[in-house]
């Protein structure tokens, strides 16, 4: 059983340290839906209602001071926008009402528990995680899931959803 752990660990750890797929975010044009379903969940001009675990396991909800839901379902857009994030005061996303969710569902759990969450713990920002792979699908959007998904909202009321793929309009959209 030990030798089983120390096998897990040195591959997480392998993984981590050579990447598990690309990290490059492939630009596309931005593009904007306002009206109609993007994904089960989110629906243009419907409430949105999701409370997920942080990477420390804080509770955390959508509430209605919230504006902007960004979410990714790949790891290049994660570290794409972690990587902008990064960069910011400690208080940016507080500040501007900003919720940060990724889809870690895919990931096998020992990669998640021992490489990935250590890495998400170094991020002082608290990052809303989908783990269950049975919620992934009501809000991920098929058509655009390799681009970064910001879904406005005005007291809970989705109001439209922006996709992008690249650090620039993803900074004018936040901003």
């Amino acid at each position: 059983m030990k030798l089983n752990i120390l096998s897990a660990t040195a591959l997480a750890l392998t993984l981590t340290l050579t990447g598990c797929g690309s990290k490059k975010v492939v630009d596309h044009e931005k593009v904007t839906i306002e009206k109609g379903q993007i994904a089960p969940k989110i629906v243009v001009g419907s409430n949105m209602d999701l409370a997920l675990n942080d990477q420390f396991d804080k509770a955390h909800k959508i509430e209605e001071s919230t504006k902007k839901v960004i979410f990714v379902f790949t790891k290049a857009t994660g570290h794409l926008v972690k990587q902008f994030f990064n960069t910011q005061s400690e208080d940016f996303m507080q500040k501007r009402d900003i919720k940060f969710i990724a889809d870690v569902s895919p990931m096998p759990s020992l990669i998640l528990e021992y490489a990935a969450l250590p890495d998400l713990k170094k991020h002082k920002y608290p990052i809303m995680l989908i783990r269950d792979e049975k919620i992934a699908p009501n809000y991920k959007n098929d058509a655009n899931s390799e681009a970064i998904m910001i879904v406005n909202l005005d007291k809970l009321k989705v109001t439209n959803v922006k996709f992008v793929s690249n650090i620039n309009d993803f900074q004018n959209e936040i901003e």
